[in-house]
C-alpha cells in the first residue's frame, strides 16, 4: 500500500472519529442545601407511598388506574414511537444494500429505422448480421437482469452520530414523561379518593345533624303548642333543618362527582366504579388514618427523583445534539455507491462471467451557495438548546417550590387538625355534660340538642381538616417525585436515556 493511500486512510479514520457541534454535559443547577420547612431525614424512596395509608381499596384503585388510565397508555404509546424513531435513525447511519431482478421483452420497429440501419446486410452481404447485436428491425428479444446495488454516506463529521444521540435522548424524554404521568396519576387517584372518603363521612355526620335538628324541631313544636315557645323559634329551627338538607344534597352530588372522576382516571365507566366503591368495607367510612411521616430528603435528590426534571434534561440533551446535526451540513459529504449485476438475453447464459456488469463511484459534495440558510438553521438549533436549558432550570425551581409549599401546608394543616380535634373533644364533653344535666333535671332539653349539634359541626370540620392533611401528604410525595418504580427504570437500560448522570 502506497504512502499516499496510507495517509488518505489515516485522514478518513481521523475524521470518522470526530463529531461537530457541542458535546453534551448535564447542566449544573445550584440548589439549596436543605429545605426551609420540614426536618432533615434519610433519603425517601416513595415508589409505593400510598401503601402508607393502609387502605386496600386505595391500593386497588391505583393498581387499576396504572393498568387502565388512558393518559398513561398514551404516554406508553409515545415511548414506543420514540423507540421506533430511534431505530430508524440508527438504521439510516449504515450502508444501504438493495437486491433486484428484472425480466423484459423488447421488439424493434422495422419502420422507424433508415433502410441502411434496418437491413445493414443488404448493403454489405458479407457483413455479419445485426441480429448478433440488437437484432434485426422488427425482431423481438428478451433481457434478464439480477444483482445488487449499494450506497453508503460516510459519517466523516459526526452528523449521523449526533442524530443518533438526539433520537436516543428523545426516547429517554418519552420514558421519563411516562413516569411523570404515573406520578400525576397516583396523586390524582389518591386525592380524589381522599375527597370521596371525606364526603362520605361528612354525609354521615350531616344525616346525624339533620336527625338532631328534626328532634329539636319536634320539641319546639310541642313547646309552641303548649304556649312555651313562639312560632319564630319554630321557623328558625325549620330553616336550620332545610339548610342542613340542602347541604347534604350538595355533599351527595360532590361524592358522585368524585366517583365519576375516579372512573375517568381508571378508564372505567362511572357506574361500574360506583358498584366497586359501594362494596367498600366499613373501615373506609372511619376517620382517615394518622398522617404518615415523610422525610423530605435533600433538594439535590429532586434532580434525580422527579421525572419531569429528568424529561427536561433529556430534551436538553436532544436539543444539544441537534446543533451537531445542523452543523454537519456545513462540511463536505462523501458517499460511496456501487452496483453488481448479471445481465443477459437468455436465462441459460445469465450465470456466466461474461454476464457480469459492475460499476462503482465515490462522490464528494460541499455546499457553496446556500450556506447562509444552513448557518441560520444552526443558530436556530442553538436558540432551541438555550430554551431547553431555561426550561430545565424552570422545572428545577418549580420542583423546589412544590416541596416547600407542600411542607408548609402539611405543617399548617396538621396544626389545624390538632386544634379542631381538641375542639371536637371539648364539644363532645359539652354534649355529654348537657345530657347528664338534663337527666338530673338541671337543664332544658334544648341545651342537649344544641350541644349535640355543636359537636356534630365540630366533627364535620375535623373530617375536612384530616382530609386536607391526607391530601397534603399526597402533594408532598408528588412533589418529591414519588409514584414510579425505580426497578422498572433500571430494566429499561441506559441506551434509552434512562441514565442517572
Amino acid at each position: 500500500m502506497t504512502p499516499a493511500r496510507n495517509g488518505f486512510l489515516a485522514v478518513i479514520l481521523l475524521l470518522g472519529g470526530c463529531s461537530v457541534g457541542p458535546d453534551y454535559q448535564p447542566p449544573k443547577v445550584p440548589v439549596p442545601p436543605a429545605f426551609s420547612a420540614g426536618r432533615a431525614g434519610e433519603p425517601v424512596q416513595p415508589d409505593y407511598w400510598w401503601k402508607g395509608f393502609h387502605d386496600p381499596m386505595l391500593d386497588d384503585l391505583i393498581a387499576w388506574a396504572q393498568a387502565g388510565n388512558l393518559d398513561v397508555r398514551q404516554a406508553a404509546s409515545r415511548v414506543a414511537q420514540a423507540r421506533a424513531q430511534e431505530r430508524a435513525v440508527r438504521a439510516r447511519s449504515g450502508p444501504v444494500l438493495n437486491a433486484g431482478a428484472q425480466a423484459g421483452y423488447s421488439r424493434l420497429s422495422g419502420n422507424s429505422l433508415p433502410p441502411a440501419l434496418a437491413n445493414p446486410g443488404a448493403a454489405n452481404p458479407g457483413a455479419p448480421s445485426a441480429g448478433s447485436g440488437l437484432g434485426l428491425a422488427g425482431e423481438g428479444f428478451a433481457t434478464f437482469q439480477s444483482g445488487f446495488d449499494a450506497s453508503w454516506e460516510l459519517d466523516l463529521f459526526g452528523g449521523r452520530r449526533r442524530a443518533n444521540e438526539a433520537a436516543r435522548a428523545r426516547t429517554g424524554a418519552a420514558i421519563w414523561s411516562q413516569r411523570d404521568a404515573e406520578v400525576m396519576l397516583a396523586a390524582e387517584v389518591a386525592n380524589t379518593y381522599q375527597q370521596y372518603r371525606a364526603l362520605r363521612q361528612r354525609i354521615a355526620i350531616a344525616d346525624q345533624t339533620m336527625a338532631s335538628g328534626r328532634e329539636l324541631l319536634d320539641f319546639i313544636r310541642v313547646r309552641s303548642a303548649q304556649g312555651l315557645a313562639t312560632t319564630l323559634d319554630e321557623r328558625r329551627q325549620q330553616r336550620e333543618v332545610d339548610q342542613l338538607a340542602a347541604q347534604r344534597a350538595d355533599l351527595s352530588a360532590l361524592a358522585d362527582a368524585r366517583v365519576h372522576a375516579l372512573g375517568v382516571l381508571l378508564g372505567l365507566a362511572p357506574t361500574e366504579l360506583a358498584e366497586k366503591l359501594a362494596r367498600l368495607p366499613a373501615s373506609a367510612s372511619a376517620p382517615a388514618p394518622a398522617v404518615i411521616a415523610v422525610p423530605p430528603g435533600l433538594p439535590s435528590q429532586l434532580l434525580q427523583r422527579r421525572p419531569d426534571i429528568r424529561a427536561a434534561e433529556r430534551r436538553l440533551a436532544a436539543a444539544t445534539a441537534d446543533i451537531g446535526v445542523a452543523t454537519a451540513d456545513l462540511y463536505p459529504r462523501f458517499s460511496l455507491t456501487g452496483a453488481l449485476q448479471l445481465a443477459s438475453r437468455s436465462l441459460t447464459t445469465l450465470i456466466e462471467s461474461d454476464s457480469i456488469a459492475a460499476n462503482g463511484a465515490g462522490r464528494l459534495s460541499l455546499p457553496l451557495l446556500g450556506r447562509g440558510a444552513i448557518r441560520a438553521t444552526v443558530h436556530l438549533r442553538e436558540a432551541q438548546a438555550d430554551e431547553a436549558l431555561l426550561a430545565y432550570q424552570s422545572e428545577v425551581l418549580k420542583a423546589l417550590r412544590d416541596v416547600e409549599d407542600a411542607l408548609t401546608r402539611l405543617d399548617a394543616d396538621r396544626q389545624r387538625a390538632d386544634r379542631l380535634r381538641s375542639a371536637a373533644g371539648a364539644a363532645q364533653d359539652a354534649a355529654d355534660t348537657a345530657a347528664v344535666r338534663y337527666r338530673n333535671g338541671l337543664t332544658a332539653f334544648t341545651d342537649v340538642l344544641e350541644a349535640r349539634q355543636a359537636w356534630l359541626f365540630a366533627r364535620d370540620a375535623l373530617v375536612q381538616a384530616e382530609a386536607a392533611s391526607a391530601q397534603d401528604v399526597v402533594a408532598l410525595y408528588k412533589a418529591l417525585g414519588g409514584g414510579w418504580d425505580e426497578s422498572r427504570m433500571q430494566t429499561e437500560g441506559e441506551g434509552a436515556g434512562g441514565r442517572t448522570e
